[in-house]
């Protein structure tokens, strides 16, 4: 109410007559005269000198109007401000994902939320499952896209789906497989397999090798790596092969080539992971701009 006060006075001040005032403002001349009245009352000072032929500032007056100005200005901005962040259309978001949400269409997502919402900040960092759920657990992220499977426990989070993608068999160029269109599940046992740490994605760890030992495949493993680009480079080098998600084929490395498996194998579900009663409209808006770049099935 005060920053109405605040605007009817400016508005007299700009006139220097009542009834122009109220005409702009809308509203009767008498109600706006006891409102000035009001200010002047509440100030403790004489705000105009009124006389039957004009209207002018006090020295008092003229001390108020370029404070009422800022002042008001200020409210403005910080009503904006309310808004956009009310509506998702600024403020700031952490987010940790994990390797395998790093699609072509995951960046043209980012980048073209960024480029339409110059109000926000995104943060960005590349997790584990298991460093992200963390980091969510502990206030030092917003929101994670994680690997999700029905064996981990988030009764303490809420989750939304964002896209599910297949292993695919990550090779050296020249290697023996690399000669099939797709390769059989049953054609890796005992070959040397690198694998990623298990405390990194645990459950998503224990699924692949139950899976592996159900089609009679024991991996011979004879390195862990603990990064995907890593993993790529030590398949390349001919070090072994790799059970990578389907979205590694886009990063495209010398002497690497990929086939898919015959067999079956967990699917790798990727999830928007929050605590709960801490979606926000920003979050909201990002997770639907995201989904919607997700190629159709």
């Amino acid at each position: 109410m005060r920053f109405r006060k605040l605007k009817y006075f400016i508005t007299v001040a700009e006139e220097l007559h009542f009834g122009r005032a109220a005409a702009r403002l809308h509203i009767a001349q008498p109600p706006l005269s006891q409102q000035i009245k009001a200010i002047e009352d509440e100030i403790g000072a004489v705000l105009f000198e009124r006389s039957s032929q004009k209207v002018s500032l006090t020295p008092a007056g003229e001390a108020l109007l370029p404070q009422a100005r800022a002042l008001l200005q200020d409210w403005e901005k910080i009503q904006e401000q309310v808004r956009s962040i009310a509506n998702g259309t600024s403020g700031n978001l952490s987010l940790g994902f994990v390797w395998a949400a790093g699609t072509p269409h995951f960046s043209k997502g980012i980048a073209q939320f960024k480029q339409d919402n110059h109000g926000v900040t995104l943060n960005l960092e590349e997790m584990t499952t298991t460093h992200a759920l963390d980091a969510l657990r502990t206030e030092k992220i917003d929101l994670a896209m994680i690997f999700l499977n029905p064996l981990m426990d988030i009764t303490d989070l809420e989750h939304q789906g964002y896209e599910t993608q297949k292993h695919l068999l990550a090779l050296p160029e020249n290697h023996p497989l690399a000669q099939k269109e797709s390769v059989p599940l049953s054609d890796l046992h005992q070959l040397p397999f690198i694998s990623f740490v298990r405390q990194a994605h645990p459950s998503l760890y224990d699924q692949i090798m139950h899976h592996l030992h159900a089609a009679g495949v024991e991996p011979d493993i004879v390195q862990i790596a603990r990064l995907t680009q890593t993993t790529r480079t030590l398949v390349a080098a001919g070090v072994g092969i790799a059970l990578v998600p389907e979205s590694t084929q886009f990063d495209q490395r010398e002497g690497l080539t990929y086939r898919p498996i015959d067999g079956v194998l967990p699917e790798l579900d990727i999830h928007f992971v929050w605590r709960k009663n801490s979606l926000t409209p920003l979050m909201e808006r990002l997770i639907a701009h995201l989904q919607a770049q997700v190629p159709k099935q």
